[in-house]
């Protein structure tokens, strides 16, 4: 990040304590990482985010991870406690912050647009990471979430693993569409689009690569929200 990104981008950054769940991914960063290589299912999420936006250069992902997402859609910046999967973010060209979604360094109306994928679920207070991303928008400016819905057959598959202690999704807690939609609203936003896809079956020996439907069907796996700053 150079001198100058960081002075119109970044306020005082406190990395804070690294949450569990970002220890048990830091723990298994690699293999985690490998999961995303000629995954079907990986490019049928790309293709539900890619329908609805094209990335700013003054867009942030909060969740980062190791980059994966951040770099095929070409989001500029990346957030994430866990400085392991962060290395690998960087490795990428994603520009990487150390930090809390609860608790972004950044400056208030900075940015145009900001993505969580699949983290928001991960996080210990959701609510305050949204209206983290209310502050750090510019008004106008987009949130895309990208989630999986507690009550489709995907959010059934994950809710048991996290009932048997898998060691990533007993740190998660998944939403319903309307419930998520509520929160969303509060933490002022606006909804104004998105698409779903994966409603092919997790029990599937093989996966294939679906095109994304219009709208929020609450029993697709993998549904991409879109909200406007207000």
């Amino acid at each position: 990040m150079s001198a100058t990104t960081n002075k119109k981008l970044l306020s005082k950054q406190d990395k804070g304590v690294i949450p569990q769940a970002s220890k048990a991914f830091d723990e298994i960063a690699e293999a985690y990482d490998s999961w995303y290589d000629d995954n079907p299912l990986f490019q049928c999420e790309l293709n539900a985010l890619n329908e609805v936006i094209s990335a700013s250069p003054l867009s942030l992902e909060v969740g980062a991870g190791s980059g994966r997402f951040s770099h095929a859609l070409g989001i500029q910046y990346g957030v994430d406690p866990a400085p392991g999967l962060l290395a690998l973010a960087k490795n990428r060209g994603v520009v990487s912050i150390q930090a809390m979604a609860e608790a972004l360094p950044l400056k208030k109306n900075s940015l145009e647009q900001i993505f969580f994928i699949f983290s928001l679920c991960f996080l210990e207070n959701p609510f305050n990471a949204l209206q983290e991303a209310a502050g750090a928008l510019k008004t106008g400016g987009l949130l895309l979430i990208g989630f999986v819905p507690k009550n489709s057959n995907w959010g059934n598959l994950y809710e048991q693993k996290k009932q048997e202690g898998h060691p990533l999704y007993k740190y998660a807690s998944f939403f319903r569409l309307e419930d998520l939609l509520s929160n969303i609203e509060k933490a002022h936003f606006r909804i104004v689009g998105g698409v779903s896809t994966l409603f092919q079956s997790p029990k599937l020996k093989k996966y294939h690569i679906e095109k994304p439907i219009k709208g929020l069907h609450s029993k697709a796996g993998f549904i991409v929200l879109v909200a406007e700053r207000f």
